[in-house]
């Protein structure tokens, strides 16, 4: 179980950017229970952007275009606000416990450009409604600055937007792909495609060497990392030729062949569905190389 403090925090604008890409207005830890906690998101004067509320214990409900939702341990919401949606505490529709327990919660509450993103990409995902494990990683970088500001009681300039590009990533992340406790069999299978990505033939190699077989390892390394151990490798091989490129005034050819890959123009091939654009043409943009 977590631990955590009670309490809420504004901060007030200071940076010196007219037009931050993402600004944070307000955070807290809440409890609440047995009180009057409701508020619609269709009518809220001054106060718009966006709000993204997890709950820590107890109970609430968020409710999205009429369906409710009831928000348990794990659950979190990520609302735009004015939208067609609120939330409240469980009413006399729902079991007692439910309306006694209480709903203690986090909150974050920001606006910017790139929230929008952000928003579109977690609802794509997940809808308005999503399920964290409270150690996973974006919960605890929301706790880490929140004992910032229980200890200073304010953030330094851009350190709230710095926070909110870290913890909306790391959502994002996680949703994407949850970080599970990583097994000794994945854990040896990227530690060996990290230290060979540049010689292997084969991944049948890989799984030769974890003593597995190789539709295992796939199975295995896709549930717990979110990709395939040939997806894995094609990136590392791909950002090994980015650092090549901008370093380097080896041809594509050599690049190719020094990453791992059989021959120029499949590189260049492979390379194009990462980057929307050739080997050269990244390096003369980036360089003003010419290969």
């Amino acid at each position: 179980m977590i631990s955590y403090h009670f309490g809420n925090y504004g901060f007030i604008k200071q940076e010196k950017m007219k037009q931050l890409p993402i600004t944070l207005y307000d955070m807290g830890i809440e409890h609440r229970c047995m009180e009057s906690y409701s508020f619609d998101n269709t009518n809220r004067p001054a106060y718009d952007g966006y709000l993204l509320q997890y709950t820590f214990q107890g109970y609430g409900i968020f409710e999205a275009d009429g369906n409710p939702i009831l928000m348990k341990q794990g659950m979190g919401f990520f609302c735009k606000i004015p939208e067609n949606s609120k939330y409240y505490l469980p009413n006399s529709h729902y079991p007692v416990e439910y309306q006694t327990k209480g709903w203690d919660f986090f909150y974050i509450h920001f606006d910017g450009s790139a929230a929008d993103a952000f928003y579109e990409a977690v609802k794509e995902i997940s809808g308005s409604v999503f399920s964290l494990e409270p150690t996973a990683p974006p919960i605890r970088l929301f706790l880490r600055l929140f004992e910032t500001c229980e200890r200073y009681g304010t953030l330094d300039l851009y350190e709230g937007s710095e926070f909110l590009y870290r913890f909306l990533s790391r959502l994002l992340r996680e949703l994407e792909a949850p970080s599970l406790d990583e097994t000794g069999l994945v854990h040896q299978a990227r530690t060996y495609i990290r230290e060979h990505f540049r010689t292997l033939e084969s991944l049948r190699e890989v799984a030769d060497f974890c003593q597995v077989s190789h539709e295992h390892l796939t199975r295995r390394f896709k549930k717990e990392t979110g990709q395939s151990p040939l997806q894995y490798l094609t990136k590392l091989r791909i950002e090994h030729a980015l650092f090549l490129l901008l370093n380097t005034t080896d041809s594509i050819e050599t690049i190719a062949i020094s990453c791992g890959f059989q021959n120029g123009n499949y590189f260049a091939k492979v390379f194009r569905k990462f980057l929307q654009c050739s080997p050269e043409e990244y390096r003369r943009r980036n360089t003003g190389q010419s290969s």
